[in-house]
């Protein structure tokens, strides 16, 4: 099965996938950010400079926007250059298939790979090794950072409310019914995990929705857009100002309008201004439980900051 990106549908399409205990003890996060699934999200997202076609054109060719993303690409290595060699050492029967269902020898290189020629696999190893230089290797250890701050809010949402509701809020368009998590997706169908639980991946680049890889092995992954790395935030800034977007980036986690505050270390009045400004304009939900009101970023928040 590919790598399959959510998509808008009505409320309740999609998939649902069943948990039991031991699922929910052995559902984890990544480590570390995962190269190969950065690059492949960023080539598929297309937001990306053509005059590095001539470097990548053979990834190009495999990972196209609006399709599947192939799933010999799968590899949770968070070792780059031994994610390459998972991906170049997945059997030949396996390409060619995948390629025939989902993109067809629409191209000579593309035939060569799909006959697992020594040369088309070596282009495509060079192809890995400039996309990943060129699209992410200058700002990887932001990347890193960003990672690694991602992962420590979720644990601290974990820790004080449960590994449920951490689930239920990872993105909007997955939601958590214990002992099902649905991912909305344009096909329905439900899964049972039994027994190998989820590997959860926060995805820094390119990615604007949840996406899922059930067989992967050993275990199925789960991704959805974390706030990705921002060096100097400049244009951002400079479209919503520097408070603002300090604020719509603490709401890839819900929160209080006094954890807002706290969390940006502006005033009271001042956070709840700001929430009201980007509720408005349709980049954060508000909602109230019990006492409190609490904010999160909605799909176009994400897709702003991503």
């Amino acid at each position: 099965m590919p790598i399959v990106l959510s998509e808008s549908v009505p409320k309740g399409r999609g998939l649902t996938i069943l948990f039991e205990l031991e699922d929910l003890a052995r559902t984890r996060f990544a480590p570390a950010p995962l190269p190969m699934y950065e690059l492949v999200f960023t080539v598929h997202g297309g937001s990306w400079d053509r005059l590095l076609l001539p470097q990548i054109r053979p990834l190009a060719e495999l990972i196209r926007p609006g399709r599947f993303i192939p799933d010999f690409f799968n590899s949770a290595r968070p070792d780059f250059d031994e994610a390459v060699r998972q991906v170049l050492d997945v059997p030949s029967t396996r390409v060619r298939d995948q390629i025939a269902s989902m993109l067809g020898t629409t191209s000579p290189w593309l035939r060569s790979f799909a006959a697992g020629t020594p040369t088309s696999r070596q282009d495509l190893r060079s192809a890995l090794n400039a996309g990943f230089r060129d699209l992410l290797g200058n700002n990887w250890p932001e990347t890193r950072q960003a990672f690694d701050a991602e992962v420590r809010l979720r644990s601290s949402q974990a820790v004080s409310r449960g590994l449920g509701d951490l689930l239920g809020k990872l993105h909007p368009s997955i939601s958590w019914n214990s002992p099902a998590l649905h991912v909305e997706l344009g096909w329905d169908t439900e899964i049972s995990l039994r027994g190998t639980g989820m590997l959860i991946v926060p995805v820094l680049h390119g990615l604007t929705r949840p996406a899922v890889s059930m067989f992967a092995e050993p275990q199925p992954l789960l991704f959805y857009p974390a706030a990705p790395p921002q060096p100097s935030g400049a244009s951002l800034e400079l479209a919503l100002g520097r408070t603002r977007t300090l604020v719509l980036r603490a709401l890839t986690s819900e929160r209080t309008t006094t954890e807002l505050a706290r969390h940006v270390g502006i005033s009271l009045p001042t956070a709840s201004q700001h929430a009201t400004a980007l509720r408005t304009a349709g980049f954060v939900s508000t909602h109230r439980n019990g006492r409190s009101v609490r904010h999160r970023l909605t799909r176009r928040g994400w897709e702003l900051l991503n």
